[in-house]
């Protein structure tokens, strides 16, 4: 299966940064999936202190798109290369939302959110290092 395949099995409307028209819509999606897992993360666990702090951060940080992500998208060439590393990374950010869902102590939450965090930062920059159009 596919990185693309994979991602549209969970989120059958996947934009696809493949498709210049709908590139705007794909952050939107992909935190969509992710502010949901984090928000059953915080009712299933209600973490409190400095977790809940930090669950609360990562849940304010998918509820917008990412504007630094929006600008870069617009600027960047899209070659394959770059849209299967992108597919590659929405893929694993499903994949560790559905860790934050599973969920069930402390340190498996605040593993998931240092995965969550390392991987929209590297998304982000995949695409901002992308060549220019």
């Amino acid at each position: 299966m596919t990185d693309l395949e994979f991602i549209r099995q969970h989120i059958p409307s996947y934009a696809d940064y493949g498709d210049e028209s709908a590139r705007h819509q794909v952050d939107k999606q992909i935190r969509a999936w992710l502010g949901e897992a984090l928000s059953d993360a915080r009712t299933a666990l209600k973490p409190a202190d400095g977790l809940g702090e930090r669950l609360d951060g990562m849940i304010l940080r998918c509820e917008f798109s990412d504007q630094r992500v929006i600008r870069a998208a617009d600027h960047a060439r899209f070659d394959q290369h770059l849209v299967d590393r992108v597919h590659q990374l929405d893929r694993q950010l499903i994949e560790v939302a559905d860790r934050v869902r599973a969920a069930t102590t402390p340190d498996e939450l605040s593993d998931a959110l240092d995965e969550v965090a390392r991987l929209l930062d590297e998304r982000f920059g995949a695409i901002a290092d992308a060549p220019s159009t």
